[in-house]
């Protein structure tokens, strides 16, 4: 069996030592631990993430090295907080987790962090996160489906439940389906449509005062192929490879000189890092 060198937890200390010489971008994966209904599992969040940034690597495919980092096991889940199923931390924990990452990755010589997030109430600790790393010199990039939206109008075949929040519906059990379909119970898939607030726009509310179920539209309707065709828009090849080609590598070059000048033949390596970086950012995106 071949060893996945982007997985961080299966690396030994010589293989970690080869791996942080490519000054490779770490990639993040964050999720949750929340309710999500009879058909998904809690973890359904976390299992994104996960599966998400195994996806990244293949799609970047050794074009820029990358190492992949574990899931952090709780996200910010307030909204669900006391649902069966949640377990959750604060903002304040999930930012300063984030952050001290990211300065752990600083002392190793990396000064890039991807944050894949597959949990819609990370966002708020996920920028104040950026905020604080920016002042230290650390670039934060937070991708949460970019470019979701103009596929998913393509692919939903039922309404959706409200048009600022999607949960264990159509669309995220196709995720699943397509991603880990060995956590989906279909069987159990339901429908529901609660009414929300007149208020709910502008006024904090635990879903569980206006819905017995997490679920948030007709899970019934998701397929594999739905979640197949969505997330490879997400993670198209020119999408995933101009930021790690054109963006992080040299960010890296010009904020790292301290990091090559304590090793031998420090100035040529940032040299020629930084001369092969440009030469990957002219290349013809494939």
């Amino acid at each position: 069996m071949v060893k996945d060198k982007t997985d961080i937890t299966g690396l030994n200390d010589s293989e970690m030592v080869e791996a942080l010489a490519a000054r490779p971008v770490l990639i993040l994966p964050i999720g949750a631990v929340e309710s999500h209904g009879d058909h998904l599992p809690a973890g359904t969040d976390n299992l994104l993430a996960a599966r998400l940034a195994e996806e990244l690597a293949r799609v970047v495919d050794g074009r820029t090295p990358l190492l992949r980092l574990p899931v952090p096991p709780f996200g910010q889940v307030w909204s669900l907080g006391d649902a069966p199923g949640s377990f959750g931390v604060s903002n304040e924990t999930v930012t300063r987790t984030i952050v001290e990452i990211a300065r752990s990755a600083k002392a190793e010589g990396l000064s890039t962090l991807v944050v894949v997030n597959a949990h819609l109430g990370n966002a708020v600790a996920i920028r104040d996160a950026q905020h604080i790393a920016k002042e230290e010199g650390i670039v934060i990039a937070n991708f949460f489906y970019p470019g979701a939206e103009a596929v998913i109008v393509t692919q939903r075949e039922k309404p959706e439940a409200h048009a600022a929040h999607m949960h264990a519906c159509e669309i995220e059990t196709s995720y699943m389906l397509h991603l880990a379909p060995e956590h989906v119970e279909m069987s159990k898939a339901i429908a529901n449509y609660p009414r929300f607030p007149a208020d709910f726009s502008y006024v904090p509310y635990r879903w569980t005062e206006f819905s017995q179920s997490p679920v948030l539209g007709d899970a019934r309707a998701a397929m594999a192929q739905k979640g197949r065709i969505i997330l490879e828009a997400v993670l198209g090849p020119c999408r995933w490879r101009s930021f790690m080609l054109g963006r992080a590598k040299i960010r890296e070059c010009r904020g790292q000189l301290a990091y090559f000048l304590r090793r031998p033949g420090s100035l040529a390596g940032l040299y020629s890092d930084c001369r092969d970086a440009a030469r990957q950012d002219s290349v013809r995106l494939l």
